[in-house]
């Protein structure tokens, strides 16, 4: 099949949250790149962020004309809900980039640094939220309540933009997020950052000090790709590999690594499958070690 007839990409995330963000930028990225090709037509499947698109592109297999934007829900619904669909039933096309999480809260926290913040929270009980149980919003939680010896309360949010209006409207104290995420809500003025979970301050807020430099080193790194429909040829493959190689050497894409401090970690095809089975198994114990595997059938 023409490249020139491959042109939607299924969007896994819902309004508000990283996935769509992705998704204009390659949308933007693809426009500048190859002006000759059809607008990427963008199809939203993130009421059920992942599965949605799971199951979409499972019925679809062999069709070569749409890929969707991944991230580890792929791997950790699967493993959350004991699902018989994973990715091993779908085409891995390539790992695009590394994010980075940040530790917010509102702009009138009284946590004007990220120490406060760690003194605070060891002190007295405090909420934090994601919309689901094992999240890496609930993982990272529970990094941080482990090393403070802190009790954190987790709020479990209707989807993923509405931890960020929870945030906002003071039914939790505090949470952690992308820079994608949370940008539109510092830039508006109703939230601050308070730390970064890097071993390094991050370009998208270099005025922010690490949690490593409050004393508590807790990091995490996050990958957003590309999946297709499993069952495609090594051609169909080996087209869509070339195709998003182009787009990162486009202004647009390169624009929406700085604005949210994201970093190129470009793995495709086979590396990038092997890469998925390696986070298969970590997500794997460390849901495990958190209680939150189904007991096995």
């Amino acid at each position: 099949m023409s490249l020139a007839l491959r042109n939607t990409l299924i969007v896994h995330g819902p309004a508000g949250s990283a996935p769509p963000v992705l998704a204009e930028a390659l949308r933007a990225a693809q426009a500048e790149a190859m002006p000759h090709l059809p607008p990427l037509d963008l199809l939203p499947k993130g009421d059920d962020p992942g599965v949605d698109s799971m199951h979409w592109m499972r019925a679809r297999s062999g069709d070569a004309s749409l890929v969707s934007t991944c991230t580890p829900v792929f791997i950790q619904a699967p493993l959350l809900r004991g699902m018989s669909l994973t990715h091993r039933d779908l085409t891995p096309i390539a790992r695009l980039v590394a994010d980075r999480f940040f530790v917010v809260a509102r702009s009138d926290s009284p946590w004007a640094t990220a120490a406060g913040f760690l003194d605070h929270i060891a002190k007295t009980t405090t909420r934090t939220g994601g919309y689901f149980l094992g999240g890496i919003n609930h993982l990272l939680a529970l990094s941080i309540a482990d090393g403070t010896g802190a009790d954190v309360e987790f709020i479990v949010t209707e989807s993923e933009p509405a931890v960020w209006n929870a945030l906002i409207e003071g039914r939790i104290d505090w949470g952690v997020g992308v820079a994608a995420e949370i940008l539109p809500h510092v830039e508006a003025g109703t939230m601050t950052v308070i730390a970064a979970l890097d071993g390094t301050r991050r370009p998208a807020f270099p005025d922010v000090p690490t949690l490593g430099e409050a004393g508590l080193p807790v990091s995490f790194q996050l990958w957003r790709g590309i999946m297709a429909p499993g069952g495609l040829s090594e051609e169909a493959q080996a087209d869509w590999h070339a195709h998003f190689e182009r787009l990162r050497d486009s202004d647009a894409w390169r624009g929406y690594l700085a604005r949210n401090g994201q970093e190129d970690a470009w793995l495709a095809g086979a590396a990038f499958r092997d890469f998925l089975e390696a986070e298969w198994d970590w997500y794997g114990k460390h849901l495990g070690l958190a209680g939150l595997l189904p007991e096995p059938a």
